[in-house]
């Protein structure tokens, strides 16, 4: 999943920090992604498959719209 974002992140052109963590209590949806951007709420993706990258990727990060479907969780920034 970590080589599927930074390719499809690489594809569009997209600078982002990009970083692994160890488990955060949710383990049974792991592989996680969690998507923050500035001023925005945290989203996190559970059981994420590297052919579902550049669905989150397109509609996420370039058109501003979470893949609701596959969210399984939301932090709102503070």
């Amino acid at each position: 999943v970590m080589h599927a974002v930074l390719e499809e992140l690489a594809k569009n052109d997209i600078e982002a920090n990009v970083t692994t963590v160890g488990c955060i209590g949710m383990c049974a949806q792991e592989p996680l992604l969690d998507i923050t951007q500035a001023g925005g709420a945290r989203i996190t993706y559970g059981k994420v498959r590297p052919d579902m990258v550049p669905r989150i990727i397109t509609e996420h990060l370039l058109q501003g719209e979470p893949v609701q479907e596959w969210v399984v969780g939301k932090t709102e920034s503070f």
